[in-house]
This record gives structure tokens, sequence and C-alpha cells, in this order.
């Protein structure tokens, strides 16, 4: 006879994924629309003159976009790993934090190129 039984600790855990989940979907489709819109605007100018920065937004944008669809799908995905829940929406948090942190360090990447092409080189 199988007992309906389960570990209190494993039931936490589950309460609190299930209360993380819906604000990580809501703030990576956000954020995710964010990057798709800017991109959308972007790619009509890319490369036309500025290559260095081109570069930098370009790769930074590809790597956010495809984090935060990681994100998603890992969020979303009902077939998690149910021995090691934590580790698994941990990963997921660090790949959501990855996502969110790239454009903006491409930002200071790029301000920084412009400070140094500008004001130190000449």
């Amino acid at each position: 006879m199988e007992t309906n039984e389960s570990n209190p600790e494993q039931e936490h855990i589950r309460f609190k994924i299930v209360n993380f989940r819906q604000p990580m979907v809501t703030a990576s489709g956000i954020f995710l629309g964010f990057m798709l819109n800017f991109a959308a605007n972007w790619i009509g100018d890319a490369f036309t003159q500025y290559f260095v920065k081109d570069t930098i937004l370009s790769i930074s944008t590809t790597l956010s976009i495809a984090l935060l669809m990681t994100v998603l799908y890992r969020i979303l995905n009902m077939d998690y790993p149910r021995d090691d829940v934590k580790g698994y929406y941990r990963k997921t948090l660090r790949y959501f934090i990855m996502g969110i942190s790239l454009p903006f360090i491409s930002f200071i990447l790029v301000l920084l190129y412009r400070i140094i092409k500008n004001y130190v080189v000449n």
C-alpha cells in the first residue's frame, strides 16, 4: 500500500517554487519584450557607422535573448528534476540574472569605448 505522505521540506520547496515561478515568467517576458523591441528598432541601422559598438550590442543582445528564452523554457518546463528542485531553479535564476545583466554590461562597455576613443586617444 502506497502512502501519499510527502517530505515536509519538499513541500516547502514546492510551495516556494510556485510563488517564484509566476514573477519569473512575468519579468522574463517583459524584459524579453524590451530586448526584442530594441533589436527590431536597432537592426535597421546596425553596422552602418559604428562597427565596435554594434558588434558589442549584437553579441550582448543575442546572448541576452537566448538566455531569457532559456529561462522561460526552464521555468515553464514541467519535467524538472524532482530530486534537485532547488538546484534546478537556482541555475534558472543565474541564467535570468545573466540575461538581464548583459545589456547593462554592454552599455558600460560601449560607453567606455566611446570615452576612450573620443577623450583619451584624441
